[in-house]
């Protein structure tokens, strides 16, 4: 919904009309963000299925919403005399659609057919709604024959709903986007290379393009983003922030940012959105039933997301959303979606936009004037490779986690289809089977194509799938959720794969494995640049950024278009004489000479906190070393305070663990901790919280098949396998690590770096241009000189 301050009318789509009326009719249930919306068809299916390469014939319809005049545009995709043909497409049954998909399809059927016979003078219409499920080459048509009388009488009832949501939309125009035109910066000074940044990020916004930046620490990456960006949205260059960050830690940074913003005068509204999983006090009862959760079936989602938006909060938390949701007796998650519809800005998870199985469909299904604003943006391709590849077992292939009846549909098909298919899986990996000296056979392939037959055979075993969830819908026994949930689970796994398979191309490769005398199938998304760029497409302009994205070309090169946008790079805000930073380059941490190298480490460790009292971070490549460390000096030292990062910590306990480095004590504090791990990255301890952190290892990723199939792709892409695959994300998990030391303009600290292939060019170039000034030490003793005397000048310039 969209108040046009010139014109003085609320203008919006036909799908957002009904969508916005049935949040407020209790005879429907606010649409799940996993299935399937309308979409607009291409020419190719029209043409198929409706005999007619023509695009959606437009129908407007003009009324008035409490005291401003509305124009909505609805369209069909076919007219024939008094007969209206809508092509809906889905990816369900196109015999049995999904309940919630129908209510949608017909509701802007009735809108268009309400302004058909509007602007004819007509009385009598008919509907003709052709159901498509492409993939499966299935049609269903369903006509209804409506009158003026019933239409206007729905149309009426939605206004009626629709109405309570026109004053956000003329709030928006008439206060808002004045007041974030000419917002203030936040804080009294800018820092160094921040007025660099806001600049690039608004001429970027306005010319709608991207931007890949690396802003070191200290710079103030999320003011500034959001400020500039508030600017643009103020000046009508977008309609709405997506600020997208792959940790709660950065949320919460962002949450910060808007509320400062807010009290220099910006009138905004934000949402930090919660996982449904975290804020669903129902355990998800409604992806068996949605009749079996009673929050679903109040009618009040409106009038709650209407009462948050009037409590005048900045950025609303997932804390606001709980109390208002228990007020107004409705779905939280619910409520934080349809809430976001009335915001400015939306703080949310990488997933929300990228991953195909759970973005927003109710503003990414087609494109928008959105402003994507990405934070931590180095972590963007390793989680966007998981969330565009797909695995399946043979025992998931196969249903085994929930027994069927024999009359089963889906046991009948898997019974009939699996066990033919791998085989055929098998016999593509045959040769490439070994059997160790226990007797145990394993082997592996990968190739560039989906094995045939696998997309078909998947095709049938999801069909027979959707027909046994239809068949055990209205069930009841004392299992029935515990059946339904292993059939949903099922289904979205074998269709998650599904999907992948028809994206497969040469950005893929697939592996098969034979493990436990089982087989496992696995499709790689190896460069998933194609995917995040098609996703950035949907909005106006993406703004990538991070404090370690070296070397920026291959960061830009994995984030979409090599070619296109702009960089910018920018020197630390810090002077050079507040950090120490030292390689001790003549120890080795390899696999194989860690126990030999221990006592030198600890050696490095304890020649580092000994030289100032407080508090510590060390850091290693992995869950195993950490513990070895950490013991080993825990023995040695018995008097200092330890403490070591667990494998699956809990909330609780990773709090417990950052509130040791607020208190004040007078001790030394040293946690161990993992590199790339929940406190590498994204933290900030800033003063005497945090004075140093001592990185041991390189942290190269595991060597694995599909390591070595990226390092194949980049070696034939770029010349620089092993580089893509291996050296540049582990050393950015090290300068992430390195990072926590000095956050505000009066820290001081150290960096040490512990391991001899440091000395590598290839890393000294990735050295960042606060690091400049590092000295390479030989061992412990020369290491204690150095910073005996970084800590002593920093005493020296002290003013008292």
């Amino acid at each position: 919904m969209r108040f046009d301050m010139e014109n003085r009318v609320i203008r919006m789509m036909a799908s957002e009309f009904v969508s916005l009326a049935r949040r407020g009719s209790s005879d429907s249930v606010p649409l799940e963000e996993d299935e399937p919306m309308l979409s607009g068809a291409d020419a190719f299916i029209r043409k198929k299925y409706l005999d007619t390469p023509h695009p959606p014939i437009h129908i407007y319809l003009s009324e008035t919403l409490l005291t401003h005049p509305i124009e909505i545009m609805a369209k069909a995709d076919k007219i024939e005399g008094d007969t209206l043909t809508f092509l809906c497409v889905t990816d369900t049954s196109a015999t049995h659609p999904r309940r919630e998909f129908v209510a949608q399809v017909r509701g802007e059927g009735y809108l268009a057919a309400y302004g058909f016979l509007r602007s004819n003078m007509g009385e009598l219409v008919t509907l003709r709604f052709v159901y498509v499920n492409p993939e499966r080459d299935e049609v269903h048509a369903v006509e209804e024959i409506l009158t003026l009388k019933k239409l206007t009488s729905f149309f009426n009832k939605c206004k009626k709903n629709v109405a309570v949501y026109a004053r956000p939309a003329i709030h928006r125009a008439t206060v808002r986007i004045p007041s974030m035109k000419n917002a203030k910066f936040p804080f009294p000074s800018l820092r160094v290379g921040q007025d660099d940044f806001i600049h690039a990020v608004y001429h970027t916004i306005k010319v709608g393009s991207t931007l890949y930046s690396e802003a070191p620490t200290g710079i103030g990456k999320t003011v500034s983003a959001l400020y500039p960006a508030i600017r643009a949205m103020g000046s009508g260059y977008g309609e709405k922030i997506f600020y997208l960050t792959p940790k709660t830690t950065t949320a919460t940074v962002a949450r910060d940012t808007v509320e400062a913003l807010a009290k220099t005068g910006v009138i905004v509204r934000a949402i930090v959105l919660t996982a449904k999983d975290k804020i669903c006090p129902e355990r998800n009862v409604c992806r068996v039933d949605k009749r079996a959760c009673l929050l679903l079936r109040n009618n009040r989602l409106s009038e709650a997301a209407i009462a948050l938006f009037e409590a005048e909060i900045p950025c609303v938390t997932s804390e606001d959303i709980l109390r208002f949701a228990n007020e107004y007796l409705v779905c939280p998650y619910e409520l934080s979606l349809n809430y976001s519809e009335l915001c400015d800005i939306v703080i949310c998870d990488f997933n929300y936009l990228f991953d195909r199985r759970a973005y927003l469909r109710r503003y990414f299904d087609f494109s928008g004037e959105y402003i994507f604003l990405v934070d931590e943006a180095h972590n963007l391709p390793d989680r966007a490779r998981e969330m565009y590849s797909a695995e399946l077992t043979e025992d998931a292939l196969a249903f085994s986690g929930y027994p069927l009846s024999e009359h089963s549909i889906l046991r009948k098909t898997c019974e009939e289809v699996v066990p033919s298919l791998i085989h055929s899986l098998f016999l593509y990996l045959k040769n490439e089977i070994r059997t160790d000296k226990n007797g145990i056979k394993s082997g592996a392939t990968h190739m560039r194509q989906v094995p045939d037959g696998l997309a078909l055979t998947l095709s049938r075993i999801v069909e027979a799938c959707e027909k046994e969830i239809m068949a055990n819908y209205r069930y009841t026994g004392p299992d029935a959720v515990t059946r339904q949930n292993a059939l949903y689970a099922y289904y979205y796994k074998l269709k998650g794969f599904l999907e992948c398979a028809l994206r497969f191309d040469e950005h893929y490769e697939t592996f098969l494995f034979f493990e436990d005398e089982k087989m496992r199938v696995k499709l790689f998304c190896i460069d998933p640049s194609n995917e995040l760029a098609e996703r950035t497409s949907r909005g106006r302009a993406t703004i990538f950024f991070s404090a370690t994205m070296s070397p920026l070309s291959y960061t830009r090169s994995l984030l979409g278009n090599a070619r296109e946008g702009e960089t910018l790079t920018l020197d630390s805000p810090f002077e050079r004489d507040q950090l120490a930073v030292a390689i001790v380059d003549r120890v080795s941490t390899r696999t194989s000479e860690r126990e030999h190298t221990l006592p030198a480490v600890l050696r490095v460790i304890a020649a580092t906190v000994s030289a100032k009292r407080g508090n510590y971070m060390v850091f290693a490549p992995s869950y195993e070393y950490t513990k070895m460390l950490s013991d080993a000096f825990r023995a040695k030292y018995p008097r200092i305070r330890t403490l070591t990062q667990e494998r699956g910590m809990s909330e609780e306990e990773k709090r417990a663990f950052m509130d040791a480095f607020t208190k004040e004590d007078a001790n030394y504090l040293v946690a161990f901790c993992v590199t790339g791990g929940v406190f590498s990255e994204g933290i900030d301890l800033w003063g005497d919280r945090l004075i140093g952190a001592v990185v041991v290892g390189i942290t190269l990723p595991s060597l694995s098949f599909e390591r070595e199939a990226m390092s194949a792709y980049f070696e034939n892409k770029y010349e620089s396998g092993k580089e893509y695959a291996y050296i540049y994300p582990g050393f950015n998990k090290v300068l992430q690590a390195g990072g926590r030391v000095i956050r505000r303009e009066g820290d001081r600290g150290v960096v040490v770096l512990v391991d001899d292939r440091f000395a590598d060019p290839i890393y000294k170039k990735g050295i960042p241009s606060l690091w400049r000034g590092v000295k390479y030490i030989g061992d412990a003793k020369e290491l204690r000189e150095m910073l005996d005397r970084f800590w002593r000048d920093g005493e020296e310039i002290t003013p008292c």
